[in-house]
């Protein structure tokens, strides 16, 4: 095959959409386009980055030698920003895409289905990708899930209902620049989405929502998105989205009435009451309850004046110490999503790979491991303590 044939077998052997090689390479899809057509042909240096986005040799693509693609996916998503990410956010990003090849090949060697999601069983048809459209298909998802008009407990719950994958890692502290989060479609684990460690609590919630947005609404035409702060048609999209899917208009309201608010929001009490309840950010609060008209522009910029956490210390809520300050290694081991660990353990168990290999695999320490056999792991201890306290009171 000449190097047309070339191109356009290695990319769609991956799923790539052409806009996402254009983007990859600085280039249009129009572009791209007629690099497979055969009206233009890349420059020397064009086929080299082709080849490595592929994961295919030069030769391959020149029709040299059978094209078996294996595709590097961080690569694809570094040289598809606009801008330069730092060293932090690239770290991040190659970690994510490590991970989800690990999952991959543990799935495989184990001969355990992932159960994630390929293809979304949501869109967006065209024309209809309006702010209001955002705000219908969250509902839409809701309904979907079946949850009502109330708080989302727990987001990495609401991933796995819907097949998506979740991973947390550190993107850098300038969140004016780093990355809040992204989306990826691997080609073996499917839908996946990552979340900066060193944000807020609330901020990762958020960013989660708002990479489900591009997972479900998006996957059809993008590959993958880097989130960014830009003004972007698909960032807005996912903003309006995950602002609806975690801060419902009409469960606000209703939270207010049965709480015996008043119909308008004035104490700053208040946005803090409805901040922890819905668990978001306290600025997501205050820009959601602004967008359903309860709380006029002029209080808006008082109550943006407001120091949260002091706040909500002062009202009596306990805090968590993240709160305060980030610290990536503190999550360790709860950076994996539950079905990974899971999978992990059945791989030990099973004999399929042995604690050392596992610990090298993920860098968790060969103690981590161990208590994950032992279902030790940190996300059980709370639940150790409350059956210990309680146990007096069941015996008796």
């Amino acid at each position: 095959m000449d190097i047309a044939a070339q191109l356009v077998h290695a990319r769609t052997k991956l799923g790539y959409p052409q806009e996402d090689v254009g983007n990859a390479l600085g280039v249009s899809r129009a572009m791209v386009s007629y690099w497979e057509s055969g009206a233009r042909r890349p420059s020397d240096r064009q086929l080299v980055v082709l080849a490595r986005l592929f994961g295919v040799e030069v030769g391959a693509l020149l029709g040299h030698k059978e094209i078996e693609t294996e595709p590097d996916l961080a690569e694809m998503m570094f040289r598809g920003e606009d801008t330069t990410l730092s060293p932090a956010a690239k770290r991040g990003i190659g970690e994510f895409v490590r991970f989800l090849d690990m999952y991959a090949e543990l799935a495989e060697m184990t001969n355990f289905a992932i159960r994630g999601t390929m293809q979304s069983p949501f869109g967006v048809t065209q024309g209809y990708d309006s702010t209001d459209d955002a705000r219908r298909k969250a509902e839409e998802v809701r309904s979907h899930l079946r949850i009502g008009l109330g708080p989302i407990g727990d987001v990495d719950l609401i991933c796995e209902l819907l097949g998506i994958t979740v991973f947390r890692t550190g993107l850098g502290l300038d969140l004016e620049s780093a990355p809040s989060g992204a989306f990826l479609k691997h080609p073996r684990v499917g839908l996946s989405v990552l979340a900066n460690l060193e944000m807020t609590p609330g901020r990762r919630r958020f960013t989660v929502a708002h990479e489900i947005a591009h997972a479900l609404f998006h996957s059809d035409r993008r590959s993958f998105v880097v989130s960014r702060r830009t003004n972007d048609a698909i960032e807005r999209f996912a903003n309006v989205f995950a602002g609806e899917f975690l801060m419902p208009t009409e469960g606000i309201r209703r939270t207010m009435e049965e709480h015996g608010f008043g119909p308008r929001i004035e104490d700053p009490a208040d946005v803090v009451h409805l901040q922890r309840f819905f668990g978001v950010s306290y600025a997501t609060a205050l820009v959601r309850l602004r967008q359903a008209r309860l709380l006029s522009q002029g209080r808006y910029q008082e109550l943006k004046e407001i120091r949260p956490v002091l706040y909500a210390q002062a009202l009596g809520y306990e805090l968590s110490d993240e709160e305060y300050e980030q610290d990536v290694d503190r999550w360790r081991i709860r950076r994996f999503p539950p079905k990974f660990l899971r999978l992990l353990r059945i791989a030990i168990v099973n004999g399929d790979i042995s604690v050392g290999t596992a610990s090298t695999m993920t860098g968790l320490s060969i103690d981590e491991v161990e208590d994950l056999l032992a279902e030790r792991s940190p996300a059980d201890a709370g639940t150790r303590a409350a059956l210990e306290e309680f146990a007096g009171i069941v015996d008796a």
